[in-house]
């Protein structure tokens, strides 16, 4: 790239965009990108073989998107991983077509990765903008982990991938990028894998907001969600000798979140014995698993209701 929007000089940023008929939120997206405070940016727009109005859109912005679109449609992961290929940055960062960051995301993330040079991986906190309501609230109340966080991830993740910036020569040491066969959990297994050799760095100020919204792949595939980090689990068990004598207490928990996304499943579809089934193994790992095997008793109405109300409590279980 040349011209006004590149400083020369400075790190490029390729900035991931994968599309799959996202034109509802797509400018907004674009012009996120666009109006970020630091310019040595170029964007890789992956188009996923939409069929909408996505590739006019990308296209009209001429040299700031490098536009690239696949013959057919493939699974997210390999579509990231396709887009990575194309990208000439020395730092990665991430934007979906239906989210947009704030102006200084950035430049503040460059200035956190200068404070913190022993760090591959930097995120921050984000704005959750629900689409149906227009509600917005901060996704976290406090500060996260950094520096050696693959033992607290295990546990508890709190990324939001649209935060996410990464230096392009860790994903290099990494070699194998997203899984194609992971579907909802293809971000979470990528980084815990990355995280495992090296370390975080945090901001606390929101860089990004995140729109939820009816047509997101994440609530239509919620039964995918315990198989896939059953997989994500059995693939760390394989690259990490000894993980279960380690982390005996933070693998312990993820196979009750897993039993708890069972239980979400069957919850989704009405089978309140089935999910009670998946909960009762672990009941005694703690009140919160012990509360949502209580809850699988009460209406299923009333379960989806304390879902949607879950970012709103003071604290989380998954």
């Amino acid at each position: 790239m040349s011209g006004s929007f590149v400083t020369l000089g400075r790190p490029l940023v390729s900035v991931i965009m994968n599309c799959l008929n996202g034109e509802a939120y797509l400018r907004e997206a674009i012009e996120s990108v666009l109006a970020q405070t630091y310019r040595n940016v170029e964007i890789i727009f992956y188009d996923n073989a939409s069929t909408d109005d996505s590739a006019a859109i990308a296209q009209s912005y001429g040299e700031p998107v490098r536009y690239f679109r696949g013959e057919q449609t493939i699974p997210l992961g390999a579509a990231r991983n396709a887009a990575i290929a194309q990208a000439k940055g020395d730092l990665i960062a991430f934007l979906d077509t239906d989210d947009r960051w704030l102006p200084q995301k950035l430049e503040m993330q460059l200035k956190r990765f200068s404070e913190c040079p022993e760090a591959d991986f930097c995120y921050t906190n984000c704005h959750v903008l629900d689409a149906a309501s227009g509600r917005m609230h901060l996704g976290f109340r406090g500060p996260q982990p950094e520096g050696d966080v693959f033992r607290a991830f295990l546990r508890y993740y709190p990324v939001n991938l649209q935060t996410v910036m990464v230096r392009k020569s860790a994903l290099d040491r990494l070699g194998a990028l997203f899984d194609a066969d992971l579907h909802v959990s293809e971000e979470y297994d990528l980084f815990i894998r990355l995280l495992y050799r090296s370390k975080a760095c945090y901001l606390t100020a929101s860089t990004a907001i995140y729109r939820i919204h009816g047509n997101m792949a994440s609530l239509r595939q919620i039964e995918k969600y315990p198989v896939e980090n059953s997989r994500v689990l059995a693939k760390l068990r394989d690259m990490v000798p000894g993980l279960d004598r380690e982390y005996q207490d933070e693998v312990a928990y993820l196979e009750a979140k897993i039993g708890y996304w069972y239980a979400a499943a069957h919850m989704h579809k009405g089978e309140r014995l089935s999910a009670r089934r998946a909960l009762r193994p672990y009941i005694g790992r703690g009140m919160v698993f012990a509360g949502l095997f209580l809850a699988t008793f009460l209406p299923v109405g009333v379960w989806r209701l304390l879902q949607r109300m879950r970012p709103y409590l003071r604290f989380t279980w998954a």
